[in-house]
Formats: C-alpha cells, structure tokens, sequence
C-alpha cells in the first residue's frame, strides 16, 4: 500500500518536474526572445535618432552655407556700395575743382562796400522822408508803385525776400533781428505782421534790416559759387556776387524813383552818390 502510494508521488513528482523543466524552457525563450526583441527596438531607436540627428546636421549645415553665403554678397555690396560712393565722390570733387573758381576777395570786398552803401543810402533817404508830411509820402505820382510810401514799401519786400535767400550762404550761426526777414509771405509777398500801416514802425525795420542785409554779406566767404534765386515766372541760377548785386541794383533803381518823386514835390535830395556817402 504504501510503496503504491510512493509510486503515485513519484509519478506526480516526475510529472510536476517535466511540467517545470517545460516551463523553464518556454521561460528562457520568452527571455531570449524578449532580450532579441529588445536588441532590435533598440537598434532600430538608435538608427531613427541616428537618422534624425543626421538631417539635423545636414539643415544645419546648408543654413550656415546659406549664412555665411549671404554674409558673403552683404560684405560684397556693402564694399561696392562704399567703393561707388568713394568713385561718385570722386567724380564729384573732380567736377567741382574744374567748375570752381577761386575765392576772389575783390568780390567780398566790393559786396561789402554796396552792403555799406545800401544802409548809408536808406540812412539819407530816410533822413528826408521823415520831413514829408503823410499824404505827400502816399500822394500817387504815375509811378508804378504808386507812391514814395509804396514804392518804400516795395524795397523793403524786395531785400526781405531776397536776403532770406542770401542768408542760406552765411557761416554765421545767429544774427542779430534776423527774425525780420520772416515778416513777408512769400506766396502772396504781403507782410505776416502790420509793419506798413505806420511809416516810424517801417522806417524801424529798414533800419534793422540795412544791418542784417551788412551781416549777411559780412559772413559769406566765397561769391563765386552758383546758387539759385527764384523770380517770378523764373529761377536764376548765378554766382552769388551776381545775385547779391542783383538785390542792391535792384534797391538803386527804386531809390533812384523815389528821388524823381522828391523832385517833383519840390525836395532836395542827393542819397546815391557812392563816391561820397562811403
């Protein structure tokens, strides 16, 4: 009986172990195909990021191809740009030195001295004017400004208008009442402020502006350089000693009516000679 029953625990037993060693077996394949599995997906996680970093490197490298290209061409037309500007400038000081004339200090001489003589011959007429009455300054006489008032008037506008111009070729920063000069409109070339209702307020800015008009020409170096001057219907472009002697003729002719005016009322006056009054 009991040999039996070791028998039947025997076979179980042996049984049981086949069972085991057949699991044991099935484990280690599982374990082995696990591990081979896991070779392989590592592998192939290994080739993705290899692959990844690779065309990584390949965008990155074309970007600083790309980079360095374009700093390349920048470098190029920024030396182009500096070497055209260099060859304009060139070409620009050539030109200038053929047209330009040397600075003839006869010409500021002499633009000063008609800069004197123009306030030394307001400062005469002025002197007889104040002796006229009112209606004698603004009688109408033919002339084609009507009158001494207006035709005073005129030379006033005249010497702002053309002097403002002037004033661009001065090297002195800041002269005295110079804000005068802004008192004409030049769209309508009326006056911005009411300096022509009172003939004292006029006689103040002629006065004032005869010492703008000297600092002005006081402070240009060289009148043999172009510029332009816009007229009516016109735009002049002369050396400056042109122009600026253009503003002091031009004062001349009108003093040189208002004198025919006196004469007609009876007034004695001799303003203009410059021999005398410079």
């Amino acid at each position: 009986m009991i040999d039996n029953k070791v028998k039947e625990l025997t076979r179980k037993i042996e049984m049981e172990s086949r069972k085991l060693d057949k699991k044991i077996k099935d484990i280690e394949k599982i374990k082995l195909s696990i591990t081979k599995d896991l070779k392989k997906n590592v592998k192939e996680l290994k080739a993705k990021q290899l692959s990844k970093l690779q065309e990584e490197k390949k965008n990155i490298t074309n970007k600083v191809k790309e980079m360095k290209s374009n700093l390349l061409n920048a470098k190029k037309d920024s030396t182009t740009k500096a070497v055209n500007k260099k060859i304009e400038e060139s070409k620009k000081n050539i030109e200038n030195n053929i047209n330009k004339k040397p600075i003839d200090k006869t010409a500021k001489k002499i633009m000063n001295m008609m800069a004197l003589y123009n306030k030394n011959a307001n400062k005469e007429l002025i002197t007889i004017l104040e002796t006229l009455k009112d209606k004698e300054l603004k009688k109408e006489t033919g002339a084609y400004f009507k009158s001494i008032y207006g035709t005073f008037i005129h030379i006033i506008k005249c010497d702002m208008y053309f002097f403002k111009t002037y004033r661009k070729y001065s090297n002195k920063k800041i002269i005295n009442d110079e804000d005068i000069l802004n008192y004409l409109n030049n769209e309508d070339f009326s006056f911005n402020e009411d300096i022509d209702k009172d003939f004292e307020t006029l006689i103040d800015i002629r006065k004032k502006l005869d010492d703008v008009i000297i600092a002005i020409v006081n402070s240009i170096e060289n009148f043999n350089i172009s510029d332009k001057v816009i007229i009516p219907n016109a735009e002049i472009k002369k050396p400056r000693y042109h122009l600026i002697m253009h503003a002091f003729n031009h004062s001349t002719h009108h003093r040189g009516e208002i004198s025919v005016m006196l004469d007609q009322m009876g007034y004695s006056n001799d303003y203009s000679n410059l021999m005398t009054i410079i």
